[in-house]
């Protein structure tokens, strides 16, 4: 499916450099002026990336240890990762991404992207995460009551997530404050639900973590 993207998303694919077509659309004031059309999967991707950068993890990883993304369910986002992440760091770790057959597959990987060819078993693959210290993102309706941390959604044909802060301090992970701030919906005790927002202006550096 092919979507429009929305403002902060726009940014988001921006700082892709790897997508070089999609960034040169986006440098350019005539470019901006532009509609601009992504593939979904590339949008999916591009935030998949993004995200570990508004996250804390409860240890340190050891410093030559890879960044992985595992992927299930979702060959066509794993495909635009693998183009994506060659060459890219995060928290001074070369990027991987592994695509995953079952989740019983599943190591000691960062994050964990649940696909849709996977949704009809959902409850059960989440539940054998069992609260480790990786975040899981999904793009199945409902997933957050299943225990996802974000999960993806199409609204008005655009890509937007909602996030489950509970979820991920349950598994000791501290998602930023810009991150809650850019989702649609956040389920917490402790919040009312974020307004959706920009992520960084496009041009601005990767985001860190505040």
């Amino acid at each position: 499916m092919r979507v429009r993207p929305s403002r902060w998303a726009s940014a988001l694919l921006a700082a892709c450099t790897g997508f070089a077509a999609l960034a040169m659309c986006c440098l350019t004031d005539q470019a901006a002026a532009q509609e601009i059309v992504y593939e979904e999967e590339q949008i999916k991707a591009a935030f998949l990336y993004h995200f570990a950068t508004f996250v804390q993890w409860p240890e340190a990883p050891p410093s030559d240890g890879v960044f992985v993304i595992a992927v299930l369910g979702a060959d066509r986002v794993a495909s635009e990762l693998e183009e994506l992440l060659p060459g890219r760091r995060i928290q001074d770790r070369p990027m991987d991404v592994r695509r995953l057959r079952s989740i019983d597959q599943l190591q000691d990987e960062a994050v964990v992207f649940i696909g849709a060819d996977a949704s009809s078993r959902l409850p059960d693959v989440i539940g054998k995460l069992e609260d480790r210290p990786m975040l899981v993102v999904t793009e199945t309706p409902g997933a957050l009551k299943d225990g996802s941390m974000i999960n993806f959604q199409l609204v008005d044909q655009r890509v937007r997530f909602e996030i489950s802060r509970t979820a991920a301090e349950r598994a000791g992970l501290e998602l930023s404050s810009r991150l809650l701030s850019a989702a649609m919906f956040v389920d917490s005790t402790s919040a009312v639900p974020a307004l959706p927002g920009v992520i960084y202006a496009r041009g601005a550096p990767s985001p860190r973590l505040q």
